[in-house]
């Protein structure tokens, strides 16, 4: 990786990694609590620019980040880009945090400062590595202690292989499951670009919308009765900020490529975005294929190489949009 600043660090650029493995150690089980006002992890601040993997446990959920041609991706998610600002400020937030008062050592008080065995899942083992491996730091996390260091907000915090426990200067957002750490947004595109729509049913009816302007009203292509306008307005917003409620690779949910229902989503700048949409026992699943032209051929290549190595499940109110017919288009009482 390159030796740059921490912020181009946590911004996730320029690396390659490949990260093959996780091994974590407890060597601190003899070491001297740390003086007050010493850093919790003193080493981290100056290699930050080396970590290339990170694992969050707590209780049965175990994250792994694996740093990936310079950008965080969740393992457990067959290595999907992770949401990288939330991981920016959790390694921020690990490098600033400062031991303010030493608690209780006793290990059966660590309970009540949620700081007791990270596989009971109250407190939150963070370990950092390096791309050789080595450990670069780990720390418990345990029960947030709000406002009570003059307005700063502290929390309880603990070596692995110690039971001395601190109460630190710090915050941590380390809440939520897998999903809650990936990227969630799969694409937006404004429905003031949508310049043509092509819905296409598992029988291979095809309805198709254009329109010549972004502010021009749509019409049904071989159809002289235009479409209900709230109906064709909802459909062009489809793909405004399309969020994902789970993704996998296409291995594990795979989505035929036909005798499904499709749809395309065509913008004035040239961009082509095709889906098709296979509802499954887990829910809806949608796979994405962009191509572009003109002046979005450039942007088509970027959301391809994202997007088309994945099977997405999205909320049935969506899929529902790109499985319009249509009979669901015509203006009412028609």
């Amino acid at each position: 990786m390159q030796r740059r600043t921490f912020n181009l660090l946590l911004a996730g650029t320029t690396v390659s990694v490949a990260a093959a493995g996780f091994a974590l150690t407890t060597g601190d089980r003899y070491v001297t609590p740390a003086p007050v006002g010493q850093r919790a992890l003193p080493d981290l601040a100056g290699k930050l620019n080396d970590l290339a993997w990170i694992r969050i446990t707590r209780g049965a959920m175990t994250i792994n980040f694996n740093l990936i041609a310079g950008h965080w991706a969740v393992v457990e998610k067959g290595n999907y880009p992770a949401a990288e600002e939330r991981l920016r400020k959790l390694l921020a937030a690990l490098a600033a945090v400062e031991l303010v008062e030493p608690k209780t050592g006793r290990l059966d008080l660590l309970p009540r400062l949620d700081l007791d065995d990270p596989a009971n899942g109250k407190s939150t083992l963070v370990a950092l590595q390096d791309r050789a491996g080595a450990q670069v730091g780990q720390l418990i996390i345990g029960r947030r202690r709000p406002s009570s260091l003059g307005g700063d907000a502290g929390v309880y915090v603990r070596k692995p292989g110690t039971e001395q426990a601190w109460l630190a200067r710090g915050s941590f957002d380390l809440f939520g499951d897998v999903l809650e750490w990936i990227d969630r947004q799969i694409i937006d595109l404004p429905a003031a670009n949508i310049a043509s729509i092509v819905l296409t049913a598992p029988d291979g009816a095809a309805t198709v919308l254009t329109r010549a302007a972004p502010d021009a009203a749509f019409a049904i292509e071989g159809s002289r009765t235009p479409p209900d306008a709230k109906s064709a307005a909802i459909l062009s917003g489809a793909l405004v900020a399309l969020d994902l409620d789970d993704v996998k690779p296409p291995t594990e949910v795979p989505i035929a490529t036909d005798g499904i229902a499709t749809a395309a989503f065509t913008t004035f700048d040239g961009l082509i975005v095709g889906m098709r949409l296979s509802p499954q026992s887990s829910g809806e699943w949608l796979a994405l294929d962009v191509t572009g032209f003109d002046k979005a051929e450039d942007e088509a290549k970027i959301l391809n190489t994202k997007l088309s190595h994945w099977s997405f499940r999205i909320a049935p109110e969506r899929a529902k949009l790109l499985c319009m017919t249509l009979a669901d288009l015509q203006p009412r009482g028609s």
